[in-house]
């Protein structure tokens, strides 16, 4: 008690100490510290300039008291403020009373402390006593932190976490804010993100990354050598630098081209006080092995194998005994499990510290952090080094300037992961499909293995271990990634209401890859026109420069209880992006990987790409008494992505500009004299908005035809047009139409937050049919249309509030349902082919749709199937017999062909969100997070190989159920090399209910807490991730996205899912 008696009182002077020198916040949504200057020569202070302001406002008194929620005990050392004006403040005594002037038109004030959460109460009636009931710290402020006039939700406090990216907690902590899928198990691949359902078919669907006032481009899009593999720009930001992330859902208007699909804003940590503070984090992680299929053994293989040959009357040798041949006995007669080479448990290290400070000139924040991730999947290691140094200067009185510097490399080793359409060199892959009666090594000829790798099978199936250790250097299988980022940002106060401000940045991404395919192990191949190839090296290289400026003036001022802020500006933007790859085939060997001049099939590719946009604002924000609220913005954009005769925006000169404006409004009605005896409900905010935001996530040569390199029979290069531009071209236009609530009840224990919206999109990039004399199918349009309509639901409960021990609970849910209703080419139908199925964009339907044969079991017995007298693909194709898939005849023309096609799946989700726990006794504090998502469907390619009973690939133990006999009641059809009935065909089969509730994160923490000169405390913590799952999804896990394009959503392609990980670390306070 008497350490929180210190906190208060040193809380309470520090307040009181900046109220005398400055000149307050005047809204929650940072309208501006005003501070006056020494313009026209004033020679009062500002104390007195502020209280002479004050002496002038009508006010009334208010008295009362805080008590503790949990004892009923008198809180000491409160500070009350009028919310929206904190120049009338005052302090809570040590029987927790208090008085405060107020001015008439106020009707709410704020209540702070350092150990108790954020409290907004409602003035009552003239002369009537107030009772604020104060929550523990360890409980969420709730919506008194600030009235939201748009739809944006933050979140904060990212202490023991073992995150090795913000996409990670965003998934935990956000909910139904936004629906985040992770890419992989991979370390450090983040997520794909959509916010308000899908807002495009082709322009992505990702949201705009703004970093500390900075526009980061996160490169969607770009591809790597490595198949299974992204570029994860937010990889090099360590999640202890980050303070806040607030998701903006609607009201992007300020982003104007760029803000169509959302936006989310990352704050980095800057310095909070001129003490000196030194904050060191270390854990370690241990993961388990993900989910993984269960394969066959050698005998269930053996029969399987014999099975597939059908008539075949030729033993091949891995079918033969060998009983006087050791050496292949030994080859041939094993029990494998290639999984036990290819996958391993995986340890990650991290180490953050961050020293913060400062003087009344100038303060800082130093970060370095350092971490080392394996993979489960062996061989595709992370590693990070990065640093950050923010500081914020004062080199005048009206002068202040915030720089901000940042570093970050890292670097991961990787191999192909997933199943793949070509060649396949996926270690991962390869572990499932090999025959278990191989063996990894090679045998001598008495039947004992050596130490040589075995080479490719009679499969020409590679060894997944000699790729892994082959192909393991720092010039073979690598990749590199480094950003550099700094930005400036000098402040001139004018005078006390007027602010200009100039933003510069430069941000530079470069981006190194090798790729080497060894000879050992792995089967040579040709493409078109080349020489055999022994072993390929690949080399590719990247670098795009950002260069920004935004030029601001920012006016603010405070009429009684009309709060006006005021500011616009001018943002340029300008982005350069050039990369370079090189293959070539055939070194002097595996221990030789650099490219020479001696190699084989060399071809050279390059990009160059530059564009620019240039925006200009304006925001103007209205507030009275933190009761009514009014935003509008409205931005012209213009950029080099736009064609030069783009319709629908507004011509200046040679250039299209695009115009998003916005309008908000909010309305606490909870503070208005009629809502006073309303019993229960403590806070009701009402908030409706309509805005406009674009998307030019264009190619940069789209509105262009260009001509671009070719070879021809692989010798002579030369030209080819690649190209028909469409100087019409332009930026989606989504105008979204937003409803909302925020509410309090029940003495703030419960508190609710209700989002709708629904949105429109025009000019949707697809792509339209251009005839054939150009040699190209089509081009680039705008005549897409689509709409989009969904609502999130939070709610955060404090269960218990007792003296030591406090109990909260969160939950969220979220919804979208989205339809096209317009495409090029007379709304034709588009269907796009993906790892074997189809997808299907149609009008009047969901984006993403699996289009492919609906199926109605097995046939059991031959009478059954000739019933039906079905046949394949024409009237005079082979009938359906028994053992084959009975494919519905939607058209009932007795042949199963392309007409009998329908919609088979879905993965846009019914309902998702997260809910969760926090329980705080003493010093212990136990957390838990949940995420779900219900109604979605998932293609699951990988059980398609892997049961497809077409070839000599390894099959999982389900194939065992496959029919054999006459009668036999089964889900598996028979199985036949080549598939001549096509059973394996993309059908319902393949597709599966990707419903789940998982358990995200299990943490326990307990602090330490210390009071000495060197060490303020110690937290000690251990958490437990992934530790269940609930589905009926076979595959490793349901939760999974491949792209960031709307289109290739719910499919699985067997990338590495994410296993169970248990985590200690530790907290150190200096």
């Amino acid at each position: 008690m008497k350490n929180k008696n210190l906190y208060s009182i040193c809380f309470c002077m520090a307040l009181a100490g900046s109220l005398q020198t400055t000149y307050g916040q005047v809204d929650a949504e940072g309208v501006a510290d005003s501070t006056l200057s020494a313009a026209g020569g004033e020679t009062d202070s500002l104390q007195i300039v502020v209280q002479r302001e004050m002496n002038k406002i009508p006010t009334v008194v208010y008295k009362g008291a805080l008590v503790d929620a949990a004892t009923g005990g008198p809180v000491q050392g409160g500070i009350i403020q009028v919310a929206g004006d904190d120049r009338f403040s005052s302090i809570s005594d040590e029987q927790g009373a208090f008085e405060i002037k107020v001015p008439l038109y106020a009707n709410q004030l704020l209540v702070r402390t350092p150990t108790y959460a954020l409290a907004r109460v409602h003035l009552a009636g003239k002369g009537k006593e107030l009772v604020v009931r104060m929550y523990s710290e360890h409980f969420s402020n709730g919506y008194a932190n600030e009235v939201r006039v748009t739809n944006k939700s933050s979140v904060g406090d990212f202490s023991a976490n073992s995150s090795l990216t913000v996409e990670d907690e965003m998934a935990k902590k956000l909910g139904a804010d936004l629906r985040v899928l992770l890419r992989s198990g991979n370390p450090a691949q983040g997520a794909n993100m959509f916010i308000g359902g899908y807002n495009s078919l082709n322009g992505g669907g990702q949201p705009l990354f703004v970093v500390d006032g900075v526009i980061l481009d996160t490169q969607n899009g770009r591809s790597l050598m490595h198949e299974g593999y992204v570029n994860n720009v937010l990889s090099a930001i360590s999640v202890n630098d980050i303070e806040k992330v607030t998701v903006l859902k609607n009201a992007t208007a300020l982003y104007g081209a760029k803000g169509a699909n959302g936006v989310v804003v990352i704050e980095t940590k800057r310095a909070k006080s001129m003490a000196t503070r030194i904050d060191v984090d270390i854990y370690g992680a241990v993961e388990l092995l993900p989910k993984l299929p269960s394969m066959m053994n050698a005998g269930q293989y053996r029969l399987y194998a014999t099975d597939v040959m059908g008539n075949v009357t030729e033993t091949p040798d891995f079918l033969d005994d060998f009983t006087t041949d050791k050496q292949k006995y030994a080859m041939y007669h094993n029990d494998t499990d290639w999984k036990d080479y290819v996958y391993h448990e995986a340890f990650t290290q991290n180490y953050g510290v961050n020293v913060q400070g400062g003087d009344d000139v100038a303060n800082y924040n130093l970060s370095i952090g350092y971490a080392n991730a394996q993979s489960t999947l062996k061989y595709n290691d992370f590693s990070r080094l990065n640093m950050r140094f923010n500081t914020d200067v004062k080199f005048m009185k009206n002068l202040d300037c915030s720089l901000d510097v940042a570093y970050s490399n890292t670097t991961r080793n990787l191999r192909d992961d997933g199943m793949g359409n070509g060649q396949m060199l996926s270690p991962g892959m390869l572990s499932l499909i090999k025959s278990p009666v191989l063996a990894a090594y090679n045998p001598d000829q008495y039947g004992r293995f050596t130490a040589s790798m075995a080479d490719y099978d009679c499969f020409n199936l590679s060894n997944p271990l000699s790729i892994l250790e082959n192909g393991d250097a720092s010039n073979k299988n690598r990749l590199e990634y480094t950003l550099f980022s700094l930005s400036a940002m000098p402040k001139w106060k004018i005078n006390r209401n007027l602010t200009l401000s100039e933003k510069v940045s430069y941000v530079l991404n470069n981006v190194t890859e090798r790729s080497f395919i060894p000879d050992e192990g792995v089967p040579t191949f040709t493409e078109s026109g080349d020489d055999m190839t022994v072993n390929r090296a690949r080399a590719y290289s990247s670098k795009q420069l950002s260069v920004a400026s935004d030029t601001r003036i920012d006016w603010s001022c405070r009429y009684g209880g009309h709060v006006i802020h005021l500011f616009g500006g001018f943002r340029y933007l300008s982005d350069s992006f050039n990369s370079d790859a090189i293959r070539a085939d055939n070194s002097a060997g595996d221990k030789l990987p650099n490219i020479s001049n001696e190699m084989k099939n060399r071809k050279v590719d390059g990009i160059i790409e530059e564009w620019k946009s240039t925006a200009v604002y304006v925001n103007a924000d209205w507030n009275y008494a933190d009761k009514y609220f009014l935003q509008g913005t409205l931005t012209a954009e213009t950029s080099t992505r736009f064609g030069k005769n783009a319709t629908g925006g507004m011509k200046l000169g040679d250039y299209v500009w695009g115009v998003f404006p916005s309008l908000q409004a909010a309305w606490v009605v909870s503070a208005e004299p009629f809502f006073q005896n309303v019993k229960g409900i403590d806070y009701l905010k009402l908030n409706v908005g309509i805005d406009q935001s674009g998307n030019d996530n264009i190619d940069c040569f789209a509105s262009r035809s260009y001509f671009a390199p070719s070879a021809f029979l692989n010798h002579t290069s030369g030209l080819a047009l690649a190209n028909i531009g469409n100087d019409k071209l332009k930026w989606e236009t989504v105008t979204r139409i937003s409803v909302g609530l925020d509410m309090s009840v029940w003495h703030d224990r419960l508190s609710l937050g209700f989002n709708y919206y629904k949105s429109y999109v025009n000019n949707m990039l697809a792509y339209k049919t251009l005839g054939g004399v150009s040699g190209l199918r089509n081009y680039w349009s705008n005549e897409g249309k689509m709409e989009n309509q969904g609502f999130d639901v939070a709610a955060v409960a404090k269960v218990m509030a007792l003296k030591d021990f406090s109990w909260e609970i969160s939950a969220s849910v979220g919804h979208y349902k989205n339809e096209v209703t317009a495409l090029p080419d007379n709304d034709k139908t588009i269907y796009t082919s993906v790892y074997g199925g189809e997808v299907m964009t149609k009008v009047g339907n969901p984006i993403g749709l699996f289009y492919g044969y609906k199926t109605q079991g097995v046939f059991a017995t031959s009478e059954e199937a000739a019933k039906t007298d079905l046949r394949n693909g024409s009237e005079n194709g082979s009938a359906f017999r028994a053992g084959d898939v009975h494919f519905s005849d939607l058209v009932a023309d007795g042949v199963i062909d392309n007409k009998d096609k329908d919609v088979i799946g879905n993965p846009n989700p019914d309902v998702f969100g997260n809910f969760g726990t926090s329980l705080h006794y003493k010093n212990w504090t136990l957390d838990a997070f949940f995420s779900y998502s219900l109604g979605n469907d998932i293609y699951n390619y990988q059980r398609a190989v892997l049961e497809s009973g077409n070839s000599y690939y390894n099959q999982t133990t389900a194939m065992l159920n496959r029919w054999t006999s006459e009668g036999q009641l089964t889900s598996i059809p028979r199985v036949e090399y080549g598939d001549r009935m096509g059973n394996a065909r993309f059908s319902d089969r393949w597709i599966e209910d990707g419903s789940y509730l998982k358990l995200k994160t299990l943490s326990l923490s307990y602090r330490f807490p210390f009071n000495l000169t060197f060490l303020q405390g110690i937290t000690v913590w251990g958490a437990a991730n992934n530790l269940f799952t609930c589905t009926k999804y076979l595959g490793s896990d349901p939760e999974l996205s491949i792209s960031g394009n709307p289109i290739y959503q719910g499919i699985d392609r067997g990338l590495l899912g994410h296993g169970r990980s248990f985590v200690l670390g530790v907290k150190i306070n200096l």
